[in-house]
């Protein structure tokens, strides 16, 4: 028979694998079977327009969103990779305009920061909670001044109560 420690670790291993799946399969792009009209759109909605202000050239339809949109699909079908087109729209009007961050360098503290937030956290969760259960399991008995204590508060808030 399993003891309730090592169901409680197992529980634990199993959710930790569970979220390492989760995050691995985020991460890896397995949208390979897109058309090139999808392509052009997805790296679209990655560059900012250049004259309007918190848009991308996929949601802008200006001109120069127009012609930037027209020239992203002629890369595409060229056979281009997205991080080269994206790269040239960098080159041509700064970093500002790529939208997602890189994930190399300072900027991929962007990505990394709130996984590892979240690990602390979950982890501090656990440590506090084992530490309660720990002290609830001590069974330290209580006083009869505690009780008394106790006692005299409740008989204080029913007459307030009543009264």
């Amino acid at each position: 028979m399993i003891s309730r420690r090592r169901k409680v670790i197992l529980s634990w291993l199993l959710v930790g694998v569970a979220v390492a799946t989760m995050l691995v399969f985020g991460v890896v792009d397995g949208r390979d079977d897109r058309t090139n009209a999808e392509r052009a759109h997805d790296i679209g909605a990655t560059i900012a327009c250049p004259q309007c202000v918190g848009q991308s050239v996929v949601e802008s339809d200006v001109a120069i969103a127009r012609e930037i949109r027209a020239e992203i699909g002629r890369l595409v079908v060229a056979g281009h990779s997205d991080d080269d087109i994206r790269a040239r729209f960098a080159e041509r009007y700064g970093d500002w305009v790529i939208l997602t961050p890189s994930t190399s360098g300072v900027s991929g503290l962007v990505w990394v920061i709130p996984v590892v937030g979240l690990v602390v956290g979950v982890g501090l969760l656990a440590v506090t909670l084992s530490r309660w259960r720990r002290a609830s399991m001590t069974g330290e008995e209580v006083s009869d001044q505690d009780r008394a204590l106790v006692e005299s508060a409740r008989a204080g808030m029913r007459e307030r109560r009543d009264g």
